[in-house]
């Protein structure tokens, strides 16, 4: 190695880029040259493999080791095998021209040390590992696989050495929630002196076979291939549902509460009320900072105005008539708001959550519903447990009817804002976490239109019945479908005049109401009602 100079060794001091070509000879890269130089507090990188993310571990661990005696370094690597795989790889980098080190392993804690006290800890992720420890610069490898407990009990090791930094990388692993999702997002949408972030495919490596990367690709699944590869998010987190399913379903109309349900019911100004406005309905129940929510769901009324475009005579699409949603309301006058509400509806099932408090609060429910002793149609409550597999199910069909367009949603905000923020995670066991992140607000509307929608039969059977049976002839069946027809056309205008249709193209009355005379096999118990019973 050539002899350096004093001013060689300022030089080193002062710019890891320099460092890495003079007193290691391992001239960087432009790639890495911008993550080494960057005065972030927190530099994230997602990374594909052989990308060279090692090379600047060891060139920025080495060179705060170099520039300050005594200072302290910390790996935290996802398992033991990379503990020792990337401490080998750093300590082979050290040379004569930073000085004598030595390197021992000791109950897994891998230690390099150089002659100026400067140290370099290796461990694996464990709370034990790094609770107590201090360090000038913190590194995470493979950070997608170290728990957010390992990381929060890592991360305040920086916190009290003035000047100390963060570098965290990963292939694209875990999503909203964790640490090196969030952090690598915010670093991207956002880069600034606090978080910084890059994208790194394999192919911004100088060294990667371009040829043997190509057979690679033609030999692996292509969602392994992008994660791998080129470090793309394959569907492993994200936005559940896309902004076109749910903007193309919206539509402006007022919401039905029960004195105006009963406005619009048979004999609402002769000798009484007729409960004949079908719905079902979904309960969230809130506990400190959630609401107590309630969503119903009704067949739309609309004379046969979207049978062409919903596949034929007499098939309806879905809407939601009311939701209402309030932080601080007791259970026992939410459960009253309810009872109403089922004494105004034709209201066939409600679906209420079992979970934490939802199991007394449901009993309470049913005591309100029965005290009420409506006429008419009687009103079930049934508990359901809300699980991982049964939040998968019901916004899996959530998400289905809004593709078919057969669900129309109110242009309510909150309603709208809690299904944008629903995310969901594939976990390592092939399952699939959904929820709404904890700093993007409140999943109650959300969760009791799932409660809703899994009351609701196949779609397929979603049909208005002419009233004839099957007892009846042929031709009486064809009289009652022409009679349908002929009134469909009368009130199609009727519909048309001050209506919209969606974005997906369902007319919506300007007044939409449920659709009256529906049979009971639109409706069923909820689907998933055990714990752990997918639908």
């Amino acid at each position: 190695m050539t002899t350096l100079t004093l001013a060689d060794l300022d030089a080193a001091r002062r710019d890891p880029v320099v460092f890495a070509d003079v007193m290691l000879g391992q001239p960087l890269w432009p790639h890495q040259v911008e993550v080494v130089r960057s005065p972030a507090r927190y530099r994230v990188l997602c990374a594909g493999r052989r990308a060279g993310k090692t090379r600047v571990f060891g060139v920025l661990a080495l060179w705060t080791m170099f520039r300050q005696p005594g200072a302290k370094v910390l790996i935290v690597s996802a398992g033991e095998t990379s503990v020792k795989r990337t401490h080998a790889e750093i300590s082979a980098m050290v040379n004569s021209a930073i000085g004598t080190a030595s390197s021992i392993e000791d109950d897994g804690v891998h230690t390099l040390r150089l002659s100026n006290g400067s140290t370099l800890e290796s461990v694996p992720s464990s709370l034990k590992a790094v609770r107590s420890a201090e360090a000038d610069l913190l590194i995470v490898d493979e950070a997608g696989f170290v728990d957010q407990e390992v990381w929060e009990a890592a991360e305040p090791v920086v916190g009290a050495r003035p000047g100390a930094r963060v570098l965290i990388s990963s292939t694209p692993w875990r999503g909203p929630g964790h640490f090196f999702c969030d952090l690598w997002r915010q670093g991207m949408d956002r880069p600034d002196a606090e978080v910084q972030s890059w994208h790194w495919p394999s192919t911004v490596s100088p060294m990667v076979d371009r040829v043997w990367l190509e057979g690679v690709r033609q030999r692996s699944a292509s969602d392994y291939f992008a994660r791998e590869y080129l470090a793309e998010w394959q569907g492993q987190f994200g936005a559940y549902f896309d902004e076109d399913e749910l903007m193309s379903n919206v539509a402006d109309y007022q919401l039905l509460d029960a004195v105006t349900i009963r406005e619009h019911s048979a004999f609402a100004n002769g000798v009484g009320t007729l409960r004949d406005r079908p719905a079902v309905a979904g309960v969230d129940w809130g506990m400190r900072r959630d609401s107590n929510a309630l969503v119903l769901v009704s067949p739309l009324e609309d004379f046969g105005a979207n049978d062409e475009r919903i596949g034929g005579d007499g098939r309806r699409a879905m809407f939601v008539p009311y939701l209402v949603a309030e932080s601080g309301w007791q259970w026992d006058d939410f459960a009253a708001h309810v009872a109403d509400i089922s004494a105004a509806y034709a209201l066939h099932v409600v679906a209420s959550e079992l979970n934490g408090v939802g199991d007394a609060a449901t009993r309470m429910l049913e005591l309100a519903i029965r005290a009420k002793r409506a006429p008419g149609p009687v009103t079930y409550v049934s508990g359901v447990w809300t699980d991982m597999r049964r939040k998968q199910a019901g916004f899996g069909k959530i998400k289905l009817l809004l593709q078919r367009g057969l669900l129309v949603l109110p242009r309510h905000p909150e309603l709208l804002k809690q299904l944008r923020a629903l995310e969901f995670e594939q976990s390592a066991a092939g399952g699939v976490r959904i929820s709404v992140p904890e700093n993007k607000g409140h999943d109650d509307l959300a969760m009791a239109l799932l409660q809703a929608v899994s009351c609701l039969s196949d779609p397929e059977g979603w049909r208005w019945r002419s009233g004839v049976s099957v007892l009846d002839s042929a031709m009486q069946r064809d009289q009652a479908w022409q009679a349908y027809r002929v009134a469909r056309d009368q009130h199609r205008a009727q519909v048309g005049d001050g209506g919209r249709c969606t974005e997906a193209g369902l007319l919506v009355p300007a007044r939409p109401l449920p659709e009256r005379g529906i049979a009971n096999g639109w409706f069923w118990m909820p689907q998933g009602q055990e714990r752990g019973e997918a639908w």
